[in-house]
């Protein structure tokens, strides 16, 4: 601590007095004590100045103050989209491009997670109708033109996509005859096309060749010579699934041969086959043909499966296969096929054998739970329409796109693919049959159409058949 030094005030009268009271004394003699004089007032204490305050020492600064962190923003919820289709299976080709695209999808959508539901093509109609009653249809359906589906948008199942497709940029990247197949009556978009096929009639080559049979058959005429011919080689002619949808495919072929467009949908949404004077020569040239050996030997009986693989393993010299077929079958019998159509009939308004091409094949239905996540939709079906994802389903399963420009790798395609382009030797016919066909009656005329297969069945009850499946709509 440090001492300062004291100082003392003395007040000024009190010296004068002192100093009198010394004069006084030295010249007066002693006298008798008197009473003391006052005592003068006591000086002010003294006091000791208070020692001043040590300094603090230097404090360091205080940390500056964090501003608080802005609160963060919710985590999106997860979208889960549902899609039904039947291209998922092993078996089909469409399945590895499908899987690729949707990993692709999610990769660069991670907060949207596609949960994919397999069922068989004639199942899923049935299948989503069911759902929809429970209010737990999947989101989007890839689905054929046909069926119970023709109905999914009057039953509230299904949404028109003429407005979003056009929002979405993609109406006018469509093929318009691909617009056309899939627009109603009343001008709605049913679903984005997304299939396109040519379904010819494939022949064997080698096999003719080595059975002596001299072109591709041109006339049913021509078709039951081949046969025979092929017959007597060791080998079966015209293989196909008589007891599944291929089968029914090779007798309504067969119709198209000898109808015209114009009478195409009127037979099919009404009937009246037995009364129709095209439709009786086209079943009775069918007959001959089935009566004469051109189908496989119990060919009523025979799984597409089975038939495929009749044709695959060079046992058979004919099939009835569509575009989706090209890419399962074997590389090392794809040199010796050529594609070619139904041959005709005599008196037939065709000028060449006929072939299906459609866009019907399928379609990217958008259902009532899927308008629900119309986000997450919109960026699945922009993305899955991309031209190089579209064409990455032309190079690996042979589909015709729907896009009207879709680059394509020309050395990855299918060699039937490319053959399928550049037929000029056919009538193309739309599939339209199967759009006017009234969903309630679908399955028995697909059965009525097997049974023209089974041997012995008249033409008159192969028409009667047909025309009384139509009879419940009445």
């Amino acid at each position: 601590m440090v001492i300062r030094k004291l100082t003392t005030r003395v007040v000024p009268w009190l010296v004068a007095l002192s100093m009198m009271s010394v004069l006084l004394a030295g010249c007066a003699a002693p006298a008798t004590p008197t009473a003391e004089p006052p005592a003068p007032p006591e000086a002010p204490a003294v006091t000791e100045a208070p020692p001043p305050t040590e300094a603090a020492p230097p404090t360091e600064a205080p940390p500056p103050v964090e501003e608080p962190a802005p609160p963060e923003e919710p985590a999106e919820e997860p979208v889960v989209l549902v899609i039904m289709d039947n291209w998922g299976s092993e078996e089909n080709g469409k399945g590895p491009p499908l899987h690729a695209t949707f990993e692709e999808f999610m990769a660069e959508y991670p907060n949207i997670k596609i949960e994919e539901q397999i069922f068989g093509d004639h199942e899923i109609p049935t299948k989503v109708v069911t759902m929809f009653m429970a209010g737990d249809e999947p989101d989007i359906v890839l689905q054929n033109l046909h069926q119970a589906a023709l109905e999914w948008l009057d039953d509230g199942i299904s949404i028109d996509l003429t407005d979003l497709s056009k929002e979405w940029g993609l109406y006018d990247q469509l093929k318009p005859s691909a617009v056309t197949e899939w627009t109603d009556s009343q001008g709605r978009l049913n679903a984005i096309p997304l299939e396109g096929y040519t379904w010819p009639v494939w022949y064997n080559t080698k096999i003719m060749d080595e059975a002596g049979v001299e072109g591709i058959p041109q006339t049913v005429d021509e078709l039951i010579d081949a046969a025979k011919k092929i017959r007597a080689a060791g080998y079966q002619p015209f293989t196909t699934g008589g007891m599944e949808w291929t089968g029914e495919f090779v007798f309504f072929l067969a119709l198209a041969t000898m109808l015209t467009d114009e009478e195409i949908p009127q037979l099919y949404a009404h009937g009246g086959f037995s009364e129709n004077a095209h439709a009786r020569a086209a079943v009775e040239a069918f007959v001959k043909m089935r009566d004469a050996g051109v189908f496989a030997d119990d060919v009523e009986g025979l799984t597409n499966a089975a038939a495929n693989e009749e044709f695959y393993s060079e046992k058979a010299a004919i099939l009835h296969g569509g575009s989706w077929f090209f890419s399962e079958a074997p590389m090392d019998i794809k040199s010796h096929i050529t594609l070619g159509g139904m041959p005709l009939p005599e008196g037939s308004p065709r000028s060449k054998p006929a072939i299906y091409s459609s866009f019907e094949g399928k379609g990217v239905w958008v259902t009532r739970n899927g308008s629900k996540k119309m986000d997450a939709v919109a960026k699945f079906i922009k993305f899955f329409y991309q031209p190089r994802i579209m064409a990455r389903f032309v190079e690996v399963s042979a589909m015709t796109s729907p896009l009207i420009d879709t680059p394509v790798d020309e050395s990855k395609l299918d060699p039937l693919f490319v053959q399928s382009t550049m037929l000029g030797n056919v009538t193309e016919v739309a599939l339209i049959h199967k759009v006017y066909v009234p969903p309630a009656i679908d399955e028995d005329l697909r059965r009525a159409a097997r049974e023209a297969l089974v041997p012995n069945t008249s033409v008159d009850t192969i028409l009667s058949n047909l025309d009384d499946v139509y009879a419940i709509l009445q």
